[in-house]
């Protein structure tokens, strides 16, 4: 939400749904107008359900939150731009932590802070940045690349980016000198650039900029295309199916060589880009790192001193973190109580910062508006699909599995208020 958009009132949307004038006007009033014509944008606040989706499609749980937020009445718009902020958080992306505390923050206050932290690429989800000198950051690593590319010694890098010492390092050492570089790794290197001009601009900001360079990264007829064609030719490999990854699959059947096998992986990731021009997720760099050393190496995997999942790990115990700590003040469980409990237990983590975090935030007054924000809050990071603890069975569901196994052997469940919701 920008201070631009006004929301409609609140009688011309239903729960789970948030609607804001454009400012346009039609002749004809109808569903997407007010009384007066006047044109509405409308979104559902449970957006990996799908914007359109009919509420008959929509889960127990969502009902359930719904309901809530049906008996309370009208809601002011402050309360609105809240839930609406919920929406947005998308949990791949590389501001959390700190969105969820910001979050936890308007929730136990009552006021979304006037620039909020962005939480997500969804609707309802910018904000302010919480990743600063990011395009910094990829200007420098294009430079040092075309540094590299252009001939440049370490040491001339080095002083002209200081701070980026370790990865020039790392670049000449895993890539070696310039002059023994083969010209499919040249290739392939030049390949990966090409999503710079995007990265080394803000994310999002200019859509047209977005979709020049998505066409001229993944477009049929684009550079990206043009590149990904020699390097097959000269590496002699099947056609490199950009954003396309069920031809992954079929392809890498028809290589013989495990070696030729591991190249084609890495090609096929460098033509997908970083998550297709998605650079806010929260792996991006580890993601350009992968790559670079993949052209090294003519595989992917295998960093020395690189902890494989460490991302994936780090967000799955803080999630359950968080979620477990929203369903103890949802049950009315004083803090200390929940804290003593775990201290007989291995989980093999600590959530003693994120229930720290929540109870905090969130405060001992638990009315009915903060209860229903605090459970539209637990929804989100439970089954968001882009990286919830335990999406609805999809491709994700898989990925924080272990934890949720090791705290069910002991008995901790991060979702009894739901449970206990739903056998009402």
């Amino acid at each position: 939400m920008t201070e631009k958009e006004q929301l409609v009132p609140y009688d011309l949307v239903k729960p789970g749904w948030e609607g804001s004038y454009t400012g346009e006007k039609s002749d004809t009033p109808d569903d997407s107008t007010d009384d007066k014509g006047n044109v509405i944008d409308r979104w559902s606040t449970w957006p990996w359900e799908g914007s359109g989706v009919d509420w008959a499609q929509w889960g127990d749980e969502i009902h359930h939150v719904n309901r809530m937020q049906e008996a309370l009445g009208t809601l002011s718009d402050e309360v609105r731009r809240i839930r609406i902020h919920i929406g947005g958080l998308v949990l791949c992306d590389g501001g959390v932590p700190v969105s969820i505390d910001d979050l936890l923050g308007a929730i136990g206050s009552g006021v979304l802070p006037k620039e909020p932290f962005r939480v997500g690429c969804w609707p309802g989800g910018q904000g302010r940045t919480t990743r600063p000198h990011h395009s910094e950051s990829m200007q420098i690593i294009e430079s040092i690349l075309r540094g590299y590319l252009a001939g440049k010694p370490e040491e001339q890098l080095i002083r002209e980016f200081p701070h980026a010492t370790g990865f020039v390092h790392q670049i000449y050492d895993w890539l070696g000198p310039f002059q023994d570089l083969t010209q499919l790794q040249k290739l392939m290197l030049k390949r990966m650039l090409l999503s710079f001009e995007y990265f080394t601009r803000s994310s999002f900001d200019d859509y047209d900029l977005a979709m020049q360079v998505a066409n001229s990264c993944f477009g049929d007829d684009g550079i990206g295309a043009e590149l990904d064609k020699r390097i097959c030719e000269l590496a002699d490999l099947p056609e490199i199916q950009r954003l396309r990854y069920g031809m992954y699959e079929k392809n890498i059947e028809m290589i013989e060589g495990a070696e030729k096998r591991d190249l084609y992986t890495v090609c096929t990731r460098i033509a997908c880009g970083v998550y297709e021009l998605s650079d806010c997720h929260h792996n991006t760099f580890r993601v350009i790192d992968n790559q670079i050393y993949g052209i090294a190496k003519g595989r992917m995997g295998g960093i020395p001193d690189r902890s494989v999942g460490a991302e994936r790990r780090r967000l799955g115990q803080l999630l359950f973190g968080y979620a477990l700590a929203l369903d103890r003040w949802l049950l009315g469980q004083p803090m200390q109580f929940l804290l003593l409990d775990l201290g007989h237990v291995d989980l093999g983590l600590d959530p003693k910062n994120e229930i720290l975090r929540v109870y905090a935030y969130l405060g001992e007054e638990r009315s009915a508006v903060k209860q229903w924000l605090a459970a539209s809050l637990w929804c989100n990071l439970y089954h968001n699909p882009m990286g919830g603890l335990k999406p609805h069975a999809d491709q994700w569901g898989e990925r924080h599995s272990q934890i949720l196994a090791r705290a069910k052997e002991l008995h901790i469940s991060a979702r009894d208020w739901m449970d206990s919701q739903l056998v009402r």
